[in-house]
């Protein structure tokens, strides 16, 4: 239970519940004018047809993947809705409010000028003007399909949890293959490069503040963030190239691949800890939040990034490339790493993040 507890004391459940109308009616045969030789719905599926222009209803998708985006730039998915810090429960809850004030001026707008597009469409369409009609629902019902609703709640488990704790232990795997999508903005950003262009740095510290935010679920999660902030810390003034565009490179592709970051993260974890955790480790420690497998160890060990080689980044960054050859640095042992504080609120608007995440 204290697993289940250390989590959901400290975040804030944000469920979103946005419904969009398709457009759509399904396809029948009449439609197509078959004849009675029709296979039978169990065979075959006939599809859907389009009652009207699919261009109006783009702007309520948008709204919607700017929703998750706001609740994605601090919080995990989890459980049908999204986890963030309870620090940021507030700032979310407000983004959200601005986006539903959008999502329901945009759809009076749309159902304002509903039966006017129809008839655009239908014009278009000469030859289909039956069927489309035969389709047609009115303005109120279309309207009862259009809403963009959010909820913001606390969660503890009850005593008979389920299977809650496996929900909370896969947390942190859910939070590195977020991040690693995030990272596919970078993918052009190095290839046949000489110079990283500063644009690139938004996707790199988009990518910081969420796993800084989320440090605390889970204990690999701490030292990517000081990987992140070390080479934030030496970039140049100038342009970034030489060494510092080679170590940018590679830490992108780490970025870029969860399995790795999680070994990363459980390596650099075991060097600050004086070696490999054992199953003799408290039970009420930050570090078990997150159990690593039994197995872990064979399985990093046969790998470049090895835990068991106690590797820092820049030894990491060695392996990839063969490049560069750097003694490690002595690394502060501690046995709980401090929560980092997140670089700063959510209050980037949806033009801000527009494109950048799904």
């Amino acid at each position: 239970m204290h697993t289940i507890t250390h989590i959901t004391d400290r975040i804030t459940l944000v469920m979103l519940n946005v419904a969009i109308w398709s457009g759509r009616k399904k396809l029948r045969a009449e439609d197509l004018k078959l004849g009675t030789e029709v296979p039978p719905e169990e065979l075959v599926s006939l599809g859907s047809k389009r009652v009207c222009d699919p261009e109006p209803l783009r702007i309520f998708h948008r709204i919607k993947k700017g929703a998750e985006r706001t609740c994605l730039q601090v919080g995990t998915r989890f459980l049908g809705g999204f986890a963030v810090p309870h620090a940021h429960a507030e700032s979310i809850a407000e983004s959200l409010a601005v986006l539903k004030v959008e999502f329901d001026t945009e759809t009076r707008a749309f159902l304002a000028g509903y039966d006017r597009a129809l008839e655009e469409w239908i014009s278009n369409l000469p030859a289909w003007e039956e069927p489309i009609r035969r389709a047609i629902e009115p303005a109120e019902v279309v309207g009862t399909r259009l809403r963009f609703g959010y909820q913001i709640v606390r969660i503890a488990p009850a005593e008979q949890p389920g299977t809650l704790e496996e929900e909370v232990q896969g947390l942190g795997d859910g939070i590195f293959a977020e991040v690693e999508q995030m990272a596919r903005e970078l993918e052009g950003s190095f290839e046949g490069k000489e110079k990283l262009h500063r644009r690139a740095l938004g996707t790199f510290r988009r990518i910081r503040e969420k796993l800084a935010c989320l440090s605390f679920v889970d204990r690999r999660i701490h030292p990517v963030v000081d990987t992140l902030d070390d080479w934030f810390a030496r970039l140049p003034d100038g342009p970034i190239d030489g060494p510092i565009f080679n170590e940018g490179m590679g830490l992108a592709l780490l970025l870029a691949d969860a399995e790795r970051m999680a070994r990363h993260g459980a390596g650099q974890w075991a060097v600050q800890q004086g070696g490999m955790p054992s199953a003799s480790d408290p039970e009420d420690t930050e570090a078990e939040v997150v159990p690593l497998p039994t197995e872990r160890k064979t399985t990093v060990a046969a790998s470049p990034l090895a835990v068991q080689s106690a590797m820092d980044f820049e030894a990491e960054m060695d392996a990839l490339f063969s490049e560069v050859t750097i003694e490690v640095d002595d690394i502060d042992m501690q046995d709980h790493p401090p929560e980092p504080a997140c670089a700063r609120p959510v209050e980037e608007t949806v033009a801000d993040v527009e494109g950048f995440f799904f």
